[in-house]
């Protein structure tokens, strides 16, 4: 199979290099046709030259167009891919810096209820004082009992 491919490739490749030149120098010919002369209807008529050069301009201009909406298409995708991605990373931008926000509120609020907490009794300013008073009343009241008793 391979083997005919080749050869069907190298027949149309050499009757190309030896009828291209002699379709390149043919003239085209067009001839308006009126009724009742050879042709049975009014119309124009094109030779084989001027029909093939017509429906290769007709191929390549639908080529043409074919490639011109796959080009805006194409680039029409890249431009919303971008927009897409820039909107994403916005969005993941704005998902992480929100989350840090929430957590540093987190723990600013832990840190102000870690302040906020009254001290448990035992730690308490005003029980150390009471304490000290206590202790101090008593101590000078031995001392000067033991002064004062012969």
């Amino acid at each position: 199979m391979k083997v005919f491919i080749a050869q069907f490739t190298c027949l149309a490749f050499l009757l190309q290099i030896v009828l291209a030149p002699s379709i390149a120098l043919a003239t085209e010919q067009v001839a308006t046709v009126v009724e009742g002369a050879p042709a049975p209807f009014t119309g124009t008529l094109f030779n084989t030259e001027a029909t093939a050069r017509m429906l290769a301009e007709l191929e390549l201009t639908e080529e043409t167009c074919n490639l011109r909406i796959t080009r805006a298409v194409g680039l029409k995708q890249a431009e919303m891919q971008l927009s897409l991605d820039q909107l994403q990373i916005r969005f993941d931008t704005s998902t992480q810096l929100s989350a840090q926000r929430l957590l540093i509120r987190d723990q600013q609020i832990d840190f102000l209820q870690e302040q906020f907490q009254p001290p448990t009794w035992y730690e308490h300013p005003a029980l150390w004082v009471a304490v000290g008073l206590i202790i101090g009343t008593g101590t000078t009241i031995g001392i000067t009992y033991a002064v004062n008793t012969p």
